[in-house]
């Protein structure tokens, strides 16, 4: 599964830096859209992470020859880190303070 992490974290790195490079390479990207991208990354991490858990799981269980699944099929966790650093790679607009 570390493996797994490991290129699914170079994937979303890879995402941004193509983001970053194309659609917000003029002006970054609003903080609306920066969270906006990044509920909708969220949950196609936790498709992409449960499935990739479901089928190592697959494989094992043939190799064995006895049927295993998963406790939890859903990689919640997995989905929040990776959206996390997916919001903090990517470039986005400066919060502004008002000045007192």
């Amino acid at each position: 599964m570390i493996v797994d992490w490991i290129v699914y974290g170079l994937i979303i790195w890879g995402l941004a830096t193509i983001l970053n490079k194309t659609a917000f390479k003029n002006a970054p990207a609003s903080r609306g859209v920066a969270w906006g991208l990044t509920i909708l990354l969220f949950f196609v991490n936790v498709v992409a992470l449960s499935a990739a858990k479901f089928l190592r799981y697959q494989v094992i269980s043939e190799d064995i020859g006895t049927t295993i699944t998963p406790s939890n099929p859903l990689d919640m966790g997995g989905a929040f880190v990776f959206a996390y650093l997916f919001f903090s790679f990517l470039n986005k607009k400066v919060k502004v303070k008002p000045e007192q």
